[in-house]
């Protein structure tokens, strides 16, 4: 082989390496950018889970707090008869029952869930005492029985609220930290 073919071949090789290498290098790029495509829509997806969380998460409390309204309110009201305070306080314990299905049972904290279901539980509790003092529009007054059994009742609501509220705190903070 002379030495003309000798640098026809070496620039061919060297052009096919070239090329290859370009090549390699755009694969490379267009890999990396995928890459950053990829992880930025994961933490576009973190972004919306944790919107999504805190809003459920602040529907609910909202529930609570109107519940809890209509506890004072209802309570307020007696003796009197059953009025329009206490289906206030119905349609809020079918809210909060609604809402701990909608919003707390889609947000994956089995905590949550748990609270919630206790706050539930306790606002019924005290929906049952105020129904008692309804009942016996007599025991209604503060320092009976009847009535300390509802206030004990109400106050088991709120601190399940409350406990709801510090939790979220604390999901919130240790999913989504920062």
């Amino acid at each position: 082989m002379d030495q003309g073919v000798a640098a026809v071949w070496a620039a061919g090789v060297a052009g096919f390496a070239s090329a290859a290498g370009a090549a390699v290098g755009a694969g490379l790029t267009a890999r990396g950018a995928r890459s950053q495509v990829l992880q930025q829509g994961k933490v576009d997806l973190s972004k919306q889970r944790r919107e999504e969380f805190k809003q459920n998460c602040a529907a609910f409390q909202g529930k609570l707090r109107e519940a809890l309204f209509a506890l004072e309110e209802s309570v307020e009201a007696l003796p009197a008869p059953v009025s329009e305070t206490h289906s206030r306080l119905r349609r809020a314990i079918l809210t909060v029952h609604t809402g701990h299905f909608d919003h707390v049972m889609t947000c994956g904290s089995g905590a949550l869930v748990n609270i919630s279901a206790e706050a539930l539980n306790w606002l019924q509790d005290a929906a049952r005492a105020l129904d008692a003092l309804h009942r016996n529009p007599a025991e209604a007054v503060p320092g009976s029985p009847p009535y300390l059994h509802w206030l004990d009742q109400q106050r088991g609501f709120l601190g399940a609220y409350e406990m709801f509220c510090k939790e979220v705190q604390r999901v919130t903070n240790d999913a989504w930290p920062g």
